[in-house]
C-alpha cells in the first residue's frame, strides 16, 4: 500500500458508507448483509481463496466481516503495482479485477467506471 494508506482505514471507510455500521443491515435486493453488506459472491471468494467453507450469515458478526474484506483485500493487492485506496474501493464494489479500472482509463465499460468512481467518492469521504 502506499504510505499513509491502511486496509483497515479503507475497510472502515468502506463500513461508514455501506451500512453506516450497522452490523445487522441487510439488503434484500443484492442479498448483502451485515455492517461491510457482504453478498454470497464474496463469501464464495473468501471460501475459495482460504479453503474454509463460511456461511453467508457468518457476515452478520463484524470481525468476520473484516477477516473477509481483509482476506479478499490481500488476495487481490497481489496484482498491482503500488495498491492505493481507491484500488481496494473498486474491489470491495466492482469485483477482483476492477482495479484495472483504476490503472487504465480505456479499460472496461464506461458504465462500471462511472459507478466506480462515484462509489470511490463516497469511500474517500467517509
Amino acid at each position: 500500500m502506499n504510505a499513509g494508506v491502511s486496509i483497515l482505514d479503507v475497510i472502515t471507510a468502506i463500513e461508514k458508507v455501506e451500512s453506516n455500521q450497522d452490523k445487522y443491515a441487510i439488503n434484500e435486493k443484492e442479498n448483502a448483509l451485515g455492517c461491510l453488506q457482504i453478498r454470497p459472491i464474496m463469501v464464495k471468494d473468501y471460501n475459495r481463496i482460504t479453503g474454509e467453507d463460511l456461511p453467508h450469515e457468518a457476515v452478520y458478526n463484524r470481525s468476520t466481516a473484516y477477516i473477509i474484506a481483509h482476506t479478499i483485500f490481500s488476495h487481490y493487492m497481489k496484482g498491482i503495482e503500488n495498491p492505493t485506496a481507491k484500488h481496494l474501493a473498486s474491489i470491495w464494489n466492482g469485483g477482483g479485477s476492477a482495479w484495472r479500472y483504476v490503472n487504465d482509463p480505456n479499460y472496461g465499460y464506461p458504465e462500471k467506471r462511472k459507478r466506480l468512481e462515484a462509489y470511490w467518492v463516497k469511500v474517500e469521504l467517509a
